[in-house]
């Protein structure tokens, strides 16, 4: 990917969000070309072939994507740190029991839970998981942060939408 101006991906939603990584970290643009089953992310459609000669007379614009950074952790060592474009979920795996989450904003406790997880999403990632989850659609260029409980035992829980300046700390409080 070294000396790329622009990388065009032929797929679906999963291939750009494979790609993504990648060509963020050499802050390389991407352009999306359906022709997989769910194109929510690709710009084009297969169909519109003929608009990448657009790309030779610089007739095009990039839109800015916020993307999340996460890292896991057990007791002060790092066990996984990636980022993504979509979203991260904290679920209770295969095990059919509840996963009881505490959910921090900036060490401020915003919300605790007992269900099958939590989903935290970027505006990119509002209308994957998290829309089918109950979270709310998200302009794509905004810069918020979407906290969705997954199927939570507690009536009273709702989604969470904050400001992308914030860190968001998901823990387990009980199993």
């Amino acid at each position: 990917i070294n000396n790329t101006e622009l990388v065009i991906c032929f797929g679906g939603d999963g291939t750009i969000l494979h790609m993504a990584k990648t060509a963020t970290r050499k802050n390389v643009p991407i352009l999306g070309v359906n022709i997989g089953t769910l194109g929510f992310m690709a710009e084009l459609e297969s169909s519109e072939l003929e608009m990448l000669s657009r790309l030779a007379k610089d007739e095009y614009t990039v839109d800015r994507r916020m993307m999340i950074d996460v890292v896991v952790q057990r007791d002060r060592d790092i066990i996984f740190h990636d980022i993504g474009l979509n979203d991260v979920v904290i679920t209770k795996g295969a095990v059919a029991r509840i996963a009881h989450l505490s959910v921090k904003c900036d060490g401020v406790q915003a919300l605790q839970c007992g269900g099958d997880g939590i989903i935290v999403a970027t505006p990119t990632g509002s209308t994957a998981y998290s829309l089918s989850a109950g979270g709310p659609i998200v302009e794509p260029e905004a810069r918020n942060i979407i906290i969705t409980p997954i199927c939570s035992h507690d009536v009273g829980t709702r989604c969470i939408v904050t400001s992308d300046k914030r860190v968001i700390t998901t823990q387990i409080v009980r199993n």
